[in-house]
Formats: C-alpha cells, structure tokens, sequence
C-alpha cells in the first residue's frame, strides 16, 4: 500500500471511528463545515446524494467530514489535515474554511458553498470555484421596513468571518437611502452575541448574520431580541421558525446540490479555474407571523403574498 493510501486510511479511522478502515477508493473529497450547522449539515445530506447521482458514489470516493470549531486556528487544522494527505478536492462550507483552504494550498481544487458573495470574500482562485448564498439584502431590508418603520439596526457579526463582516457591509451601504443608523455589535461567540444585544440600547431591529460563531445558539441570541421586544431577521435559512421575524435565505439543499455537481466536474478532469461561481435559484422568503402578533406589528398584504411560507 502506498505512503498516501496508507495515511488516508489512517485519516478514515481517525476521523469515522471505524474499528477497521475500508480499501480507499478511486477519489478521496475532504469536508470542512464550519460549526456542523443545520443548514450545513442539511446541503452535505444533498451534496452526498447528488455526488452519487453523478457516479461518484461510496465505491468510487471516500468523503470525509470535519466540523471544527468556528474560529481560525480550527478551520486551518481542519484544512490542514486533507492538505496533508493530498485530497483530490477539498469542499468548504462557509467562507472562512474556504479561505482557509485556498491559504493552505494553491494546488488541491477546493468548491466552497455557503458563501455569501464569494467575489466580495475574495474566495474565487485559480483553484477554485463553488456556489453562492447571496439573496437580495435590499429586499430582505425594504421588507422588514413596511412591516416596522426601524431606524436603528443592530447587526451581529464576526469580525473573523468574511462573509458575516460583508453582510455588515452590505447594510451599511443600504442604510443612508433606506433611513436608519447601523449599530455593529462585533463578536465571536453566541454568549458573546447573546450579552452584547442584551446590553445595546436603542436598535429597534436586528440583524443576525451568517456568523457561524452566532448561528450556533442563533435561538438563544433571538431569545434576546424577543425580551428587548424587537424583530430578528437573517438570511440564515431556519431561523424564521427559531423565531426571527424575517428570513430570506438559499435552499440548503440546492447548495449542496449545486456544489456537488462542480465537484463531479472536477472528478471528472475540468479546472476549477475555468468554473463559473454558480448561484441560488431556489429562495425562501419565511415569515413569522406569530412573532409579528407578538411584537404588535401588522404585516402588509403583499408582505404576506410574495412569503414563501408563513408561520402561524
């Protein structure tokens, strides 16, 4: 067996917990997920079942998961552990693992997915491609905007993750033709999120970004929102029915989808280099209207048209 078989399979017992490892397959995909998320974990389950669809199932590549922590030092481990034993294609949810990816190597073909406008967090490289989560935040902010006349948005970000701090950035350039001032409540931790909302006065709606960091306890940050008695929105897919009153998000399975099929591509001998980015075509708009109630707020009519799904 070869140094690099060898050391793969080593990698599957490693990472798998399995008491034997299998004989390596044709192709080996190494998967960093920021944070092991629902909407992460929700685009692999497609991803994997898209992957075998393209000829590409558990006969033909090993894939192999990691979900490290949502801070730099563990996304670079991560990365570098299938740097190490010369994966075939690295696949990275979120921005920060694919930025990771592509500092770690120049070589290895990485697909992210779940990256809110991978141009603007500088992910596209000669050795890589992937998918976009960007929707349209104007919608998402002019929506909010007729169901509560808001003038101080508080937004919840990492510094540490680019495509949370592009999503400040976005609101900040919206803000002056829309009317409101942005307070940004930089974290880098869901307790961290949790206290600094709860001790900012003044916002009368909030903004829950990407952060991965946020997003693993987005229910307790919108637990807050709810005792200071104002509105959460994100383009997070799930936190409307956490409790937000808005989301505007990509389908988590369209992500893993498309990711998958750009990964089969490159499988099959194409550059990543010469791929375009694909985009979201499936977008939800949910709206909560329990919330809504809850909060005293009335929702327009054609609020509650153009909502994909309301809750009751």
């Amino acid at each position: 067996m070869s140094c690099r078989k060898t050391v793969l399979a080593f990698l599957a017992v490693l990472l798998l917990g399995f008491a034997g490892a299998a004989p390596a397959a044709e192709k080996t995909v190494g998967v960093v997920m920021s944070g092991d998320l629902a909407r992460y974990q929700e685009a692999h389950r497609a991803f994997v079942t898209a992957l075998a669809r393209a000829g590409f199932d558990q006969g033909r590549v090993s894939i192999y998961v990691q979900a490290p922590n949502p801070d730099p030092m563990s996304w670079t481990n991560s990365v570098r552990k299938f740097v190490g034993v010369e994966a075939d294609v690295i696949v990275a949810y979120g921005a920060p693992a694919a930025l990771a990816a592509l500092r770690e190597t120049s070589t290895i073909p990485v697909v992210f997915t779940y990256v809110y406008d991978p141009q603007a967090c500088g992910v596209k490289k000669r050795n890589s491609t992937g998918v976009s989560s960007k929707v349209p935040m104007l919608t998402l902010l002019k929506t909010l905007k007729s169901i509560t006349p808001y003038s101080r948005l508080a937004v919840l970000y990492n510094p540490d993750e680019k495509d949370s701090a592009v999503q400040l950035d976005e609101i900040k350039k919206n803000a002056p033709g829309l009317g409101y001032q942005v307070l940004e409540l930089g974290v880098k931790s869901a307790k961290e999120a949790k206290a600094k909302l709860a001790s900012s006065n003044g916002q009368d709606a909030v903004y829950i970004s990407c952060s991965a960091a946020v997003d693993r306890d987005s229910a307790g940050v919108i637990d807050v929102a709810d005792r200071k008695k104002i509105p959460a929105v994100a383009q997070v897919s799930g936190l409307a029915e956490k409790g937000a009153l808005l989301a505007l998000s990509p389908s988590a399975s369209e992500q893993g989808e498309l990711a998958a099929a750009l990964v089969a591509r490159i499988l099959k001998g194409e550059r990543p280099g010469d791929m375009a980015i694909e985009t979201s075509k499936k977008v939800d708009l949910v709206l909560n209207l329990k919330v809504a109630n809850a909060l005293g707020l009335k929702v327009p009519f054609d609020v509650l048209n153009v909502a994909t799904k309301v809750i009751k």
